[in-house]
C-alpha cells in the first residue's frame, strides 16, 4: 500500500554528497523528512527516495550543511504525466475506458438461477425476458421484490423465490414444493377435486369440501373425489341451503405404469483416434468470431469457455475460449449379457430420477431384464405413487324452498 501511495504523489531518487552527510540526515529527521531506502556507497555519498513534497524542503537544510544534491531518477504519476502531455490520444483512450467501465459496472451481465428442478433454467431466463429483465439490462431498472413476486404468480411450485444483485451479477434462488396445480389464488369461484387417473387411493387428507372417496376405494379417471358443495340440513335431515366452497385436499393414488425398453446387444461405438484440432472464439455480446472452427463429420467437439470477470460478480459482456475437436471412428462393437443387463439397469434407474424429480414415488419396481440373441429387453410395471386433484367447475343446484310448519 505504501509504494502504490509513493508511485501515485510521485518519488525521487536523489544523491547527496557533502562533508556534513549526517549532520543532513539528523536535520531530515527532526523536520519530519523521510528518506526512504538509503544506501552509503563506499566513497561516501548517500543515494535515497524522497517523496516530491519532502523534496522541495531540503532547501534550508541544504544551504545550512553545503551538502549537494542531484536527483539521479523521477517515477511516478506526476511525472508520467508529464512526459506524456502531448498525448492526447492516449489520455482520451484512458478517458474512454474509465466511462466505457462505468457504464458496464452499472448494468447486469450474468443472470445465475439455482434450486430449480421441474422449471428449466432457461425457461425461467425466458419469461425474464418476457418482464424486460435481460443480460445487459441497467441496475437501476432491476425491482428484485417484483422480480420474486412475478416468478411465484407464473409459476405456484415456487415456494419461496430470493433475488439479490452483487455487482454485475443477478443470483436467483428457488425452492421448489409439491403444489397442487391451482388456477389463481384471489379467484372466488368454487370447485371440486377430481381424479386425473385411474388408481387406488392411498392417502387423503381433506381441508375444504366433501370427500367422496375414501383410502383403499379405487378410483376413476374423472370421478370427484372431493365435492365443494355443501349441503345444509336441519333437525329433520332436510337440505335447506346448498353452500359451495373451493375444495382443498392432498389426495394421494397408487397405480400401475407400464415399462419396456430395449437395447440392442449391436451397436457402433466411437473410438478416438488421437488426433485433435484446436480452435480459438471471441465473443462480444451478440457477436462471435471464430478462428480455426470447421464443421467435419466424424469430430467431437467440445468448448472451454472463460467470461471476463473484473471481480467475483462483476462479469463483462465479452468471453473467449478454446474449441477442441477430437476425431473419432465408428467401430461395430457387441454388448455381453452382463454389460447389457447393467446399461439396461441403468436407463431404468435414470427413468425413475426423472419420475422422482417430478414429486411422485415409487413403491414397487415390478420390471424384469431378459436377454436373448439380439436384443436386452426391459419390461414389466413401475407401482407409483401420486398426488392427485384436478380443479373442476360445479354446476350449482337450485336453492331449496323454505317450508314451514303449521300447528294445528
Amino acid at each position: 500500500m505504501e509504494k502504490l501511495i509513493y508511485f501515485w504523489k510521485g518519488y525521487i531518487k536523489i544523491r547527496i554528497r557533502g562533508e556534513q552527510t549526517e549532520r543532513f540526515l539528523n536535520l531530515c529527521k527532526g523536520r519530519n523528512i523521510c528518506v526512504r531506502k538509503l544506501l552509503r556507497h563506499p566513497d561516501g555519498e548517500l543515494t535515497g527516495i524522497i517523496a516530491i513534497r519532502d523534496f522541495f524542503l531540503l532547501g534550508p537544510l541544504h544551504r545550512k550543511t553545503r551538502v549537494r544534491i542531484h536527483i539521479v531518477e523521477k517515477h511516478g504519476m506526476p511525472f508520467f504525466f508529464y512526459r506524456s502531455k502531448k498525448r492526447k490520444a492516449f489520455f482520451l483512450g484512458i478517458l474512454l475506458w474509465i466511462g466505457l467501465f462505468i457504464f458496464l459496472s452499472g448494468h447486469i451481465w450474468n443472470i445465475h438461477v439455482e434450486g430449480n428442478r421441474r422449471c428449466s433454467t432457461q425457461e425461467i431466463l425466458d419469461f425474464l425476458e418476457e418482464q424486460g429483465v435481460a443480460h445487459g439490462i441497467s441496475r437501476k431498472k432491476v425491482n428484485c421484490g417484483r422480480i420474486a413476486e412475478a416468478l411465484r404468480e407464473e409459476y405456484p411450485e415456487m415456494t419461496w423465490v430470493s433475488v439479490k444483485m452483487e455487482g454485475t451479477s443477478l443470483s436467483l434462488e428457488i425452492r421448489e414444493g409439491i403444489l397442487s396445480e391451482k388456477k389463481e389464488e384471489g379467484t372466488q369461484n368454487a370447485f371440486s377435486l377430481a381424479a386425473e387417473k385411474d388408481g387406488k387411493i392411498v392417502k387423503m387428507i381433506t381441508r375444504a369440501g366433501v370427500p367422496l372417496f375414501h383410502v383403499g376405494e379405487v378410483c376413476k379417471k374423472g370421478d370427484i373425489l372431493v365435492s365443494g358443495e355443501l349441503e345444509l340440513k336441519n333437525d329433520s335431515q332436510e337440505v335447506y341451503q346448498y353452500q359451495y366452497v373451493k375444495a382443498d385436499a392432498d389426495i394421494y393414488i397408487q397405480y400401475k405404469q407400464a415399462y419396456y425398453h430395449e437395447v440392442p446387444l449391436a451397436y457402433q461405438a466411437e473410438v478416438f483416434t488421437g488426433k485433435e484440432k484446436r480452435g480459438v472464439f471471441f465473443r462480444a455480446g451478440n457477436w462471435c468470431m471464430a478462428f480455426g472452427e470447421k464443421a467435419e463429420k466424424g469430430f467431437e467437439r467440445s468448448i472451454e469457455y472463460h467470461p471476463f470477470q473484473v471481480t467475483e460478480s462483476f462479469f463483462l459482456p465479452v468471453s473467449y475460449g478454446k474449441i477442441i475437436r477430437k476425431e473419432y471412428k465408428k467401430t461395430a462393437r457387441k454388448y455381453t449379457g452382463q454389460e447389457a443387463k447393467l446399461l439396461s439397469w441403468e436407463i431404468l434407474q435414470a427413468y425413475e430420477k426423472k419420475l422422482m424429480e417430478k414429486g411422485v414415488q415409487i413403491s414397487a419396481n415390478n420390471v424384469k431384464i431378459e436377454v436373448d440373441h439380439e436384443t436386452c429387453i426391459s419390461k414389466g410395471s413401475l407401482e407409483i405413487i401420486e398426488k392427485t386433484g384436478r380443479e373442476v367447475p360445479i354446476e350449482r343446484r337450485e336453492q331449496p324452498e323454505e317450508r314451514t310448519t303449521e300447528n294445528d
